[in-house]
This record gives structure tokens, C-alpha cells and sequence, in this order.
């Protein structure tokens, strides 16, 4: 049985416990690779490839990557409707497609793709670990479907 003697010890536990599994979140958020590689530090990074964005199409439409390279990609939204650059083979870029239909309005947060609103910027870090075709597409409701999508060849 709790009594008032032990509520402070008891709260303190409860929030060292909630602590410790948001580090645990975090850092695990910040570490998840995907077959084709993981994010990584802008510092990192020995190329640039600067996307622009716009209704509904990316700007290159094709790109090719080196295996072990770190890229940094600036997206640019030109349009006039909000976008989102997301990094995945084809089974991935269906899959998110699915989810964002079925939560409309739904904020990018995974660790493979970022969200760039209208007039605005962002930028997106990762370094490729195996060889392979990808696609970078956009999961606006409407937008893959519509063509917003390239490809993404590591050789």
C-alpha cells in the first residue's frame, strides 16, 4: 500500500523512468537505419544536391549517388502547397502513401524524409551504405499518386 511517506520517492521513480525511455526514443529515433542507409550530420556530408520542389514535381528528376557517400539535400518548396521529400524503395514510398491518406494533415517525422511548406527550405542528410534503386517521392494526399516522384540510383 502507497502512503504520502512514500509519494515523492514514488513520483521521483516514475519520472527517472519516463526520462530514461525518452533518451531511449530519442537516441533510437537518431540511429534508425534503413537497408539503403541512415541519416547522418550535415558535417558529414561531401556533396550537396540542392531539389527544388514545386506543384507537383521535383527538380531533378533522377539522381545517382555513391555508395558510402554522405549527401546533403536542399529541398526548396516553389509551390504553393506543401511538401515532403521522403527517401524509400517503392514498397516504402506505398506504404507512407497509405498512412498519409488515411491521416490527412499528418506532420513528416520520420527519420527518411522531411516536410517543406510552401516558400520555404529543408534539408536532409544521409549517407548511402548499399547499392541500389530508390525513389524520393512526396506524400502530400494526392501527390504520389499525381507524379511527385524520382529516382534514386547508388552505385
Amino acid at each position: 500500500m502507497l502512503t504520502t511517506r512514500f509519494l515523492p520517492r514514488a513520483v521521483a521513480q516514475i519520472l527517472i523512468a519516463t526520462s530514461l525511455l525518452l533518451t531511449v526514443t530519442l537516441v533510437s529515433a537518431h540511429t534508425e537505419s534503413f537497408w539503403f542507409g541512415h541519416p547522418a550530420g550535415s558535417a558529414k556530408a561531401t556533396r550537396t544536391i540542392k531539389m527544388l520542389a514545386t506543384d507537383i514535381k521535383f527538380t531533378p528528376t533522377a539522381i545517382t549517388v555513391r555508395k558510402g557517400e554522405t549527401v546533403r539535400f536542399e529541398i526548396a518548396n516553389q509551390g504553393k502547397l506543401e511538401h515532403e521529400f521522403v527517401l524509400g524503395d517503392n514498397a516504402e514510398q506505398v506504404e507512407h502513401d497509405k498512412e498519409m491518406a488515411e491521416m490527412p494533415g499528418m506532420t513528416m517525422d520520420h527519420v527518411n524524409g522531411v516536410g517543406v511548406a510552401p516558400g520555404q527550405s529543408a534539408r536532409l542528410v544521409w549517407t548511402f551504405t548499399k547499392s541500389g534503386t530508390l525513389q524520393y517521392a512526396c506524400h502530400v494526399p494526392g501527390h504520389f499518386v499525381a507524379g511527385m516522384v524520382g529516382q534514386l540510383t547508388i552505385k
